[in-house]
């Protein structure tokens, strides 16, 4: 009884009607019937072993037949019924078929390159499409939203230029049929079309103007419109059309291509980076080249030849910048061709040069001197030991004292010698005693002994201890173009005696006086190579006041001249100079000074030991674009302003009244002021809200 309620329920679900009409035709008729029993009941119309997938369930399938069907007809329908509720299924062999969810159906085998796409119905398979007039890659663009979302696949192999897709026999068969009506040869051809007497350019101009306006609107077909292109050194134009449009069109060209009636023709050419009277050195040169040629053309040719010969004339306007060529057409496209490449725009270079000078100065002196004089009448010795300061210390004192003299006094009518008198000279006041001590350094220590009755002397000791230290450093910088040279310097002109005159009896005295920079001063040509790398031309000179002589001044000197090749944003040294100098002298009285321990008292010693470094640097930037030029400017004109307030913070002493002159920020001084119309528009907004 349970097993014909079963079958029962069974009938009812499927609402399955089998008719056998025919001996091999089914009727297949179902109604809201599970998914697993209408694959029962297909495998068992089709004689075929299905295996299904667990994840294929919980599908109602509907399936409504009123005429008998083959079973190959049936299992198509079966095949698109699965289709339609995202299952496939899928060959394993000659009887096997396996059921799977469609988006696991990709990365299943399935038939390559099959003919019948009519017998396997909504089968995955694999097809390769060979494409042979157009691009494969346009091609699956153009048709992927044709495939299949879910378990389709179209990809483009550029290098055999054929097509992968993967994807029901039903669908493949319709896109292989897209693909063999779109993929046709095109009747396009490109045509090199060499001109005689006018411009290439010229011509493409004229054609692309005709080929815009041509019916007032754009052809609808963009791919079929003609494609013009000059090639200016061949003086040709590389025309793309098809068959009949190629054939209006070179008549076109022809027509215009004919010689014109003048000899020649002018033209002005506005020049945007060159300079149009260098430019017309180049181009003459060119004119006397090209004259030579046609000149000898026309030996060889006879008459006719030379009544061609070529008239030309190269004029450059300075106000303007710009060139006026009046010229045959031929030599005419040459010159503007020159032109084009001579006008572009060249690369600049900022060089920046860094001077390093330390040096380290030490010295020592150390010295005894004697002086030593009689007192009273008779011969008695007197000397005096000197390293340089005593005598004049000794000098000076005396010039204070002033002196005593006795003088005799006469009767002024007897000339009878009535008595003396003593004069008494006041001496300079310690004058010169003053200078002496004012040019002593270090420390000085005397003692003296004077009496009336035997020797007066006195000794002087002299000690002086100096160190000094110098950090110099100096960074000229300098911005100029591509292979123009540029010099920067910064300094003072002194004046220096080269030679003086006197007139007849030593009368009217003159002298010649040469003037000598002094500072700081750099000179480059700088040349950008192919690569990353700046070819430099260097002069760097520092020079500065050392003292004076007798005769006249004294300056120091360094100069650095050679050619250096740095890559862009490095650095290199230019040259340098370790100096390490140490001087010892040594001033003593004969005999005396030789004597042990004791001989140190008739002796002057000094040590002198300096230590110098001077290194020179150059760091050059290549300024490729405007905006590299306004980083560096930028940063120089910030620096500027940082310091001008900070000067301004601290204010002025004894004047707090007054203000420190700023420069505007870098971009304020970029904006121009306000033209007069809107000041006055500003004005009148102002007015309106008061």
């Amino acid at each position: 009884m349970k097993t014909k309620i079963k079958l029962l329920t069974t009938a009812i679900a499927l609402g399955l009607l089998i008719g056998s009409f025919a001996a091999d035709a089914e009727r297949l008729n179902v109604r809201d019937a599970d998914i697993r029993e209408v694959v029962e009941t297909v495998a068992r119309i089709t004689d075929k072993n299905m295996i299904v997938d667990p994840r294929v369930s919980q599908k109602k399938i509907t399936i409504i037949s009123n005429q008998d069907s083959s079973k190959d007809d049936i299992y198509r329908m079966f095949l698109a019924t699965l289709k339609i509720h995202g299952f496939q299924a899928i060959r394993v062999d000659k009887n096997t078929i396996k059921i799977i969810q469609e988006a696991k159906a990709r990365s299943e085998p399935g038939p390559v390159n099959v003919r019948n796409h009519a017998e396997l119905g909504d089968t995955y398979v694999t097809q390769v499409i060979p494409v042979n007039n157009v691009n494969a890659q346009q091609l699956v663009n153009v048709l992927r939203p044709m495939v299949s979302p879910t378990s389709g696949q179209m990809l483009a192999v550029q290098g055999t230029n054929t097509i992968i897709l993967h994807d029901s026999a039903t669908n493949v068969k319709r896109i292989q049929e897209i693909v063999a009506r779109t993929d046709k040869a095109n009747d396009e051809e490109i045509e090199v079309i060499p001109l005689q007497h006018a411009s290439a350019s010229e011509i493409v101009r004229i054609l692309e103007s005709i080929s815009k306006n041509q019916g007032g609107q754009q052809q609808v077909n963009q791919t079929r419109e003609p494609k013009f292109v000059a090639d200016e050194r061949m003086n040709s134009i590389l025309l793309s059309a098809t068959d009949k449009t190629r054939i209006r069109l070179r008549a076109l060209i022809a027509s215009l291509d004919r010689p014109q009636n003048s000899a020649g023709n002018t033209k002005t050419i506005f020049l945007k980076y060159a300079k149009a009277e260098e430019v017309k050195e180049v181009l003459s040169g060119i004119g006397e080249y090209k004259q030579k040629e046609e000149s000898g053309a026309a030996g060889q040719g006879g008459a006719a030849a030379r009544s061609n010969k070529s008239l030309y004339s190269i004029q450059s306007h300075e106000e303007t910048n710009a060139l006026v060529l009046t010229a045959p057409p031929d030599m005419m496209r040459e010159f503007e061709s020159v032109v084009r490449s001579l006008d572009i725009r060249r690369r600049q270079v900022h060089v920046e040069a860094i001077i390093v000078e330390i040096s380290d100065r030490k010295a020592r002196e150390l010295g005894i001197q004697w002086l030593f004089s009689p007192s009273g009448d008779g011969t008695q010795p007197a000397g005096i030991i000197n390293f340089g300061s005593i005598g004049q210390v000794a000098g000076g004192a005396i010039a204070a004292r002033g002196t005593e003299e006795e003088v005799f006094t006469r009767d002024p009518q007897t000339g009878v010698i009535t008595g003396t008198e003593t004069i008494r000279n006041p001496g300079d006041g310690g004058v010169a005693l003053a200078q002496v001590l004012a040019g002593l350094s270090g420390a000085g220590i005397g003692l003296a002994r004077t009496s009336d009755s035997g020797l007066s002397w006195g000794a002087f000791i002299n000690a002086l201890e100096g160190v000094t230290d110098s950090n110099t450093l100096a960074r000229p910088s300098i911005t100029t173009l591509d292979n123009t040279e540029a010099e920067f310097s910064a300094g003072q002109e002194i004046p220096i005696i080269t030679g003086s005159t006197l007139g007849n009896n030593n009368s009217n005295p003159f002298q010649n006086v040469d003037r000598k920079d002094v500072g700081v001063s750099l000179k480059i040509k700088p040349q950008i190579n192919e690569g990353n790398h700046v070819r430099l031309d260097i002069e760097q000179e520092v020079s500065s006041l050392a003292g004076a002589t007798s005769v006249d001044v004294v300056t120091n000197k360094r100069k650095v001249k050679t050619s250096v090749l740095v890559p862009d944003g490095g650095m290199v040294v230019l040259g340098g100079l370790i100096d390490d100098t140490i001087n010892e002298s040594e001033q003593k009285v004969p005999l005396l000074g030789d004597v042990p321990i004791i001989g140190n008292l008739f002796k002057s010693r000094g040590t002198t030991k300096e230590k110098r470094n001077l290194m020179v640097f150059i760091h050059p930037r290549v300024l490729k674009d405007d905006l590299e030029l306004r980083k560096v400017s930028s940063a120089k004109y910030s620096y500027m302003r940082a310091q001008q307030i900070e000067k301004a913070n601290r204010g002025i002493s004894l004047m707090p009244d007054e203000d420190v002159h700023v420069m505007p920020t870098y971009d304020e001084a970029l904006v121009l002021p306000p033209s007069f119309e809107e000041y006055m528009d500003e004005e009148a907004k102002k007015d309106g809200k008061e």
